[in-house]
């Protein structure tokens, strides 16, 4: 729980860079403005801690109070702050307006206040090295960029590594973590487990921005994925060290903030698979240390555990070999070795058709892998993918009640002859 003393150390610290800022919510505090919430409002808070701004609850997501001390306080009362003196700012020039359609305006008033306050930041810390004015020239740009997040995918220096879908088909990019004013203002106010808008920026400081990964769907951040790599005696993992998704909020009022896109998480997890298989195959495997709220979902994709909280990612299951299906599909540089070990998964997954699934669970991953095998039969699917398919269902279609409904379905979808030959009988 916070205390009051917390959010006097975020208001101190803030103080250090901004003294006019901390000066003001010095005096907020002391009539009590800022204040923390009421015992009631505390135990309907959920999850999150919270403390109250002039009226207004603000969420202060607990992982990042535990993992960074007053670090999200301090951002909480910057947005807030931000807010408040555009506010005053559009009050000021005279003329009614409504908060409802200035809304987007102030927000990200406040959220380009805690980007800027902690760019300078960094800044600050990269004066103390040398050879570091061409990243303090990148961050003092950053200040003056716009707040729409673009890609750049015709560049030939694109961030973006993969292409797939998430919810229903809705395109979406696993990227290299573009650093700019807009993606900075997103995280700012996704506001989720150990991605803070200081640890962005201290990934770039210490040079380790290349191993911050992003999933972007329709110009928005919807989750994140933070890799290192953990060295043993004899080998080198590849180690997902810190994960998290979108989850309902978002700084677009377009958005509709209840229902955040689904199968971000598998997403993400399928981009580190082929960044691994394609790219970085010295690494001998993926594994990850899971809190207990997420065991499910890794033992859902297939991470197996390993010891008390590890866990090493085995063979896809779930929703994950789908995800790694659809971004397959269109990458242009899969190496031989990647696509002949997703053919034999398919083959494999489709042989584990022909077993009844027992239980909701089995039931659920035999739904996900007939969803991979429609995947590798849609118009346009790489030909080694959609061969293993038909073969495989073709071998076994007499023990696999969907396999007619797939392949007629196959066969309707494609004037490919090998498709219209991959359906008879296997002998």
């Amino acid at each position: 729980m916070i205390k009051r003393e917390h959010i006097k150390q975020a208001i101190d610290a803030i103080a250090v860079r901004n003294p006019d800022i901390g000066y003001t919510l010095d005096e907020m505090l002391g009539i009590g403005l800022i204040d923390l919430p009421s015992e009631s409002d505390n135990i309907a808070g959920g999850d999150d801690f919270s403390f109250v701004f002039d009226g207004e609850k603000v969420l202060v997501n607990r992982v990042l109070f535990f993992s960074e001390g007053t670090v999200p306080i301090e951002q909480g009362l910057l947005i807030k702050y931000g807010e408040l003196v555009k506010k005053q700012e559009l009050q000021n020039k005279g003329r009614p307006f409504s908060y409802k359609d200035a809304y987007e305006e102030i927000h990200n008033a406040g959220l380009r206040l805690v980007v800027i306050h902690e760019v300078d930041f960094a800044i600050e810390r990269l004066r103390n090295e040398t050879g570091k004015g061409p990243l303090i020239a990148l961050l003092e740009r950053s200040k003056q960029e716009g707040e729409s997040l673009d890609l750049n995918m015709e560049s030939a220096d694109s961030l973006v590594m993969y292409r797939g879908v998430v919810d229903d088909d809705r395109p979406a990019y696993f990227t290299c973590f573009p650093m700019c004013m807009a993606s900075l203002m997103q995280v700012a106010d996704m506001n989720v487990e150990f991605f803070s808008v200081r640890f962005i920026l201290g990934c770039l400081v210490k040079g380790l921005q290349k191993n911050l990964m992003a999933c972007v769907v329709e110009r928005h951040i919807v989750g994140l994925i933070f890799l290192a790599l953990k060295k043993k005696v004899f080998k080198r993992d590849l180690e997902i060290k810190f994960f998290a998704t979108l989850r309902g909020k978002t700084w677009d009022s377009s958005w509709p903030a209840s229902r955040p896109p689904r199968g971000v998480g598998s997403f993400l997890v399928a981009g580190v698979w082929l960044l691994w298989k394609n790219r970085m195959p010295g690494f001998k495997e993926v594994v990850l240390d899971s809190e207990v709220g997420a065991r499910t979902f890794y033992d859902r994709v297939g991470f197996e555990q390993r010891g008390l909280s590890g866990y090493v990612l085995k063979e896809p299951k779930g929703y994950l070999l789908k995800a790694i299906l659809g971004m397959a599909q269109n990458s242009r540089d899969l190496k031989q070795e990647g696509i002949q070990e997703i053919a034999a998964l398919v083959r494999k997954k489709v042989k584990k058709l022909t077993k009844k699934a027992r239980g909701e669970r089995g039931v659920k991953e035999r739904k996900a892998v007939i969803a991979s095998v429609k995947e590798c039969l849609k118009p346009g699917a790489r030909p080694e993918f959609a061969e293993a398919a038909l073969e495989a269902l073709a071998k076994y279609q007499e023990k696999i009640p969907e396999a007619k409904e797939i392949l007629t379905a196959a066969t309707e979808g494609s004037s490919d002859e090998r498709t219209r030959h991959a359906t008879a009988p296997y002998h």
